[in-house]
């Protein structure tokens, strides 16, 4: 009973479940990532930047923004302001178009599919202007393109599709 051995005190300030599964989950994806990092033989290359260097960033940050959000969420225990509402339709339809740039990469290629997705997910959550989202989903990833192919001598897919288009002008690949 809650009245035995003196009051049950309910601290107005609890710490809520939903504030520390988000650092959780990055705690734990970024773990991931530094240890399969870590475990895997390093492959000599010609390039100066190797292959483990961007999942190892990724994951530090992932520790980093992790370590973050338990601190506020232990420390502000809900003091902060509330959580938005998620939007599920608008995160199902990003699912979607993340699955579909996955399933399409080879065929259409880094930039074109890339950019379909940055515009798909930009009118879930509420850009109505296509054409801009188009636009600026295609400096995004041709910027990216062009760091990863010709800054780190890592290669992106062309795409099959933007290959055939490619050599039907002529330029060679």
């Amino acid at each position: 009973m809650a009245g035995e051995g003196g009051p049950v005190m309910s601290s107005p300030h609890r710490l809520h479940l939903a504030e520390l599964v988000p650092g959780i989950f990055c705690l734990g994806l970024g773990g991931y990532m530094l240890f399969d990092v870590a475990s895997r033989p390093s492959i000599a290359t010609k390039a100066a930047v190797g292959p483990g260097l961007f999942p190892a960033l990724m994951g530090g940050g992932l520790l980093l923004v992790g370590l973050r959000l338990c601190y506020e969420a232990w420390v502000l225990r809900g003091q902060g302001e509330p959580f938005p509402e998620l939007d599920l339709r608008a995160a199902f339809q990003g699912a979607v178009a993340l699955l579909l740039m996955i399933l399409t990469l080879e065929w259409l290629g880094w930039i074109i599919a890339g950019s379909l997705m940055y515009a798909t997910v930009a009118h879930a959550f509420g850009e109505r202007r296509v054409l801009r989202s188009l636009i600026l989903g295609v400096i995004l990833t041709a910027a990216t393109f062009v760091l990863f192919d010709r800054g780190l001598d890592l290669a992106l897919p062309i795409g099959t599709v933007v290959e055939q288009v490619l050599m039907h002008f002529g330029v060679e690949i």
